[in-house]
């Protein structure tokens, strides 16, 4: 949907054309794809591209939410976009190549496929532990928790009144409990007050708007969750630079997942210097039993639905239905 309402801007008029007749010259080679389809794809990596010149992390590209529920046609619409990009661009880093893909069982079992053709994935739309845990077991290098439901980031008129603060919280003491390399992106936070009480996150997706809010604040920030006690004066300064990193640094100026980010490819880097060093305190006491779900579909189903009173699954039905509307 994003990559939609960025590729009809009248400025992308040529950037079209050009896909139209590229995808015209190579259908041959895809076959699985309607050419129309293929040229969207071109469209949207060539777009993601054309913010190279400007940074320095890693670019990320939506994988088609249509195929949320079907391994294989993800499994193919990763590759895709994978040589698309060297295509497009031959001096293109492919390591910096991140394909998000939903977090439903066959979208993660997909990420698991992937990363045996070379292709890093981000496993996202994740509201549940479960899917955390799932999606570090195939081998993603970042899942990225929704805080609030899609719809309230679509409806102003919507409020969340379940957003998953503790799952974030709890899935990185998950990864660092078992030595799981994936890192946690939070995303969908609706208020700069909810960034904040994730401040020791991993990495964050904020809009240009909280951004800007964040680095205009003064005085001492609210309880990060990351914490055991209170913030003082020794700890306040650690939690500003945990924020300030991963809001202005890590993220480089990454546009919001709602507005210009699938489009245009993220421009947040990989995580430089933990969110979690800075912070002296975590709820690190807190043990979590080791759980494996990449070979067990009724396991995982079941736990899934299971979790929160089935509210993460309602969600992530919710949001790979909205994203796969045009």
């Amino acid at each position: 949907m994003d990559a939609y309402n960025e590729l009809i801007n009248p400025h992308r008029a040529g950037l079209i054309k050009k896909a139209a007749a590229l995808a015209n010259e190579i259908h041959k080679y895809y076959p699985e794809v309607p050419q129309e389809e293929l040229a969207y794809e071109i469209a949207m990596v060539s777009c993601a591209q054309t913010i190279l010149p400007n940074i320095t992390g890693c670019l990320l590209v939506m994988a088609n939410p249509r195929y949320a529920y079907s391994t294989p046609k993800t499994v193919d619409n990763g590759r895709r976009i994978y040589q698309l990009s060297t295509r497009l661009d031959p001096t293109f880093d492919t390591t910096r190549l991140i394909v998000k893909v939903a977090s439903t069982w066959e979208g993660l079992q997909a990420c698991r496929t992937l990363k045996t053709y070379g292709v890093r994935t981000l496993a996202t739309t994740a509201f549940s532990l479960e899917q955390c845990i799932l999606a570090a077991e195939v081998g993603c290098v970042y899942v990225s928790p929704f805080l609030n439901e899609l719809k309230a980031a679509l409806d102003p008129d919507y409020h969340d009144d379940n957003p998953i603060f503790d799952i974030v919280v709890d899935a990185q003491h998950y990864y660092r409990q078992h030595n799981y390399p994936i890192r946690l992106k939070a995303c969908a936070a609706l208020s700069v007050d909810q960034i904040l009480k994730l401040a020791g996150v991993d990495a964050f997706t904020a809009p240009a708007d909280q951004l800007q809010e964040l680095a205009n604040m003064e005085g001492p920030p609210p309880q990060s969750l990351f914490l055991d006690e209170p913030v003082d004066e020794k700890s306040e300064g650690k939690v500003d630079d945990a924020v300030n990193g991963h809001a202005n640094g890590e993220t480089n100026g990454e546009t919001n997942d709602h507005a210009n980010g699938d489009a245009n490819g993220h421009a947040n880097g990989e995580p430089n210097g933990e969110a979690n060093g800075h912070v002296t305190k975590s709820h690190g006491s807190k043990k979590f039993d080791k759980q494996s779900f990449i070979d067990d579909e009724s396991g995982y189903r079941l736990a899934f639905a299971k979790a929160d009173d089935g509210k993460g699954q309602m969600k992530t039905t919710q949001a790979s239905r909205s994203n796969s509307a045009p």
